[in-house]
């Protein structure tokens, strides 16, 4: 049970938690991947697979290390996976193929989970709390989320916003959470203790345990059975009154 009167400030995870993947972009990202490459001898579906393969690959990876494969490492991840010798692909290669698939992605962005945060975020922002965000990333890094939360207009409501690829390091990692609790100490001083933020997400490993284990109040949320925006209800009015 969080004691909300105690809290001073929240984090939230991003994927699944805030936003998901529009299907339609999923679909193109394999199409234009297999363009990108020259992967002509294997089928749209096949390489969507392999993407899908190595995506969860990649996560479980960075929630074992606690670090952060790099946007390009997948991409050569997926070359190898169907069969390219990953030697002869170069940086600009690299950097040209996020390009493309990032200007795909803002083409068909991801699709909020919710339709009343903006009135949520402003209203816990009232009580004096402040709000940030902690995201592990992969095909999307974290320029383009931010990109996407001023689409949004959360991006107001956030003091900061952490992402793996800036940070080198991943949820659970207890490295990434006192970055967290360091950037709320700013705003709220050296004597905000870990137990008042409350920290959201739908991953029961990265988000519960890590932030549990950084000592911060822990909630898991997801979209059938414990939506965010109930649970945020809780923060967006002032207890003290």
């Amino acid at each position: 049970m969080i004691a909300i009167e105690n809290i001073r400030h929240i984090s939230l995870d991003v994927w699944m938690t805030l936003i998901r993947s529009n299907p339609a972009y999923k679909q193109l990202r394999a199409e234009e991947f297999r363009k990108y490459f020259r992967l002509n001898e294997h089928s749209p579906a096949t390489v969507e697979a392999a993407i899908r393969e190595v995506d969860v690959l990649v996560n479980d990876m960075n929630e074992v290390t606690g670090r952060n494969v790099h946007t390009f490492e997948i991409y050569l991840l997926c070359l190898h996976k169907l069969g390219r010798d990953v030697k002869g692909i170069t940086a600009e290669q690299l950097t040209g193929c996020y390009a493309t698939l990032e200007e795909l992605w803002t083409q068909y962005p991801p699709v909020p989970l919710y339709n009343n945060l903006n009135t949520l975020f402003a209203n816990i922002r009232a009580t004096g709390r402040t709000i940030s965000l902690l995201s592990n990333t992969g095909f999307i890094q974290g320029a383009a989320l931010r990109s996407i939360m001023e689409r949004f207009g959360w991006a107001q409501y956030f003091s900061f916003q952490l992402y793996s690829d800036e940070t080198g390091h991943s949820k659970p990692a207890p490295q990434f959470f006192a970055q967290l609790l360091e950037k709320a100490r700013y705003l709220h001083g050296a004597v905000l203790s870990p137990a008042q933020i409350w920290h959201l997400g739908d991953n029961p490993l990265a988000d519960v345990e890590g932030a549990s284990n950084a000592g911060m109040s822990a909630s898991l949320t997801t979209f059938d059975k414990q939506p965010l925006d109930q649970l945020l209800q809780l923060a967006a009015f002032d207890h003290a009154k």
